[in-house]
């Protein structure tokens, strides 16, 4: 299945492919689990993405602050220091990481609809819930990176 970006398939008379979009893209990695943290880290470097990681919501600001430059954060909801809600409310508020996209995930078992309305009022991009299918994560990261070259900021669904 292809990608659409304003119902033009992805990669037609985009100039884009998947495997030069994700060149050189860095991704923030956030997650307390390590064994989550490493699944998705090789999963993402091998699609070619360059990925730096972070345990828990304090390092997920600081790597953010520092590494740059980074093009999507994929940020675990329960994380220890500050919760994921609260690490993407401070990054929206922070100019300097207010436009870096970020897609939120979770297990939670809270409804859809309440994780939805939490995530647009943090001002995350996306959310996906755990666990996910590799494809379905990769379709948001790239939804987000194609809204991001348009101005748009983000995606959302």
């Amino acid at each position: 299945k292809h990608l659409e970006r304003k119902g033009v398939p992805f990669g037609v008379g985009t100039g884009y492919n998947e495997a030069t979009m994700n060149e050189a893209r860095r991704i923030l990695v956030v997650d307390d689990e390590p064994s989550v943290l490493k699944a998705i880290r090789i999963r993402l470097e091998h699609e070619g993405f360059a990925v730096v990681t972070a345990v828990d919501g304090e390092e997920a600001l600081d790597q953010a602050r520092t590494v740059a430059p980074l093009h999507v954060i994929l940020l675990d909801v329960k994380l220890p220091k500050l919760d994921g809600y609260e690490v993407c409310r401070r990054l929206k508020a922070d100019p300097k990481t207010a436009v870096i996209p970020v897609i939120v995930f979770t297990a939670s078992e809270s409804r859809i609809d309440r994780l939805a309305n939490r995530c647009i009022e943090v001002g995350a991009s996306d959310w996906i819930k755990k666990p996910f299918q590799t494809k379905g994560l990769l379709e948001k990261i790239h939804r987000v990176l194609l809204d991001g070259e348009d101005g748009n900021g983000g995606g959302g669904e």
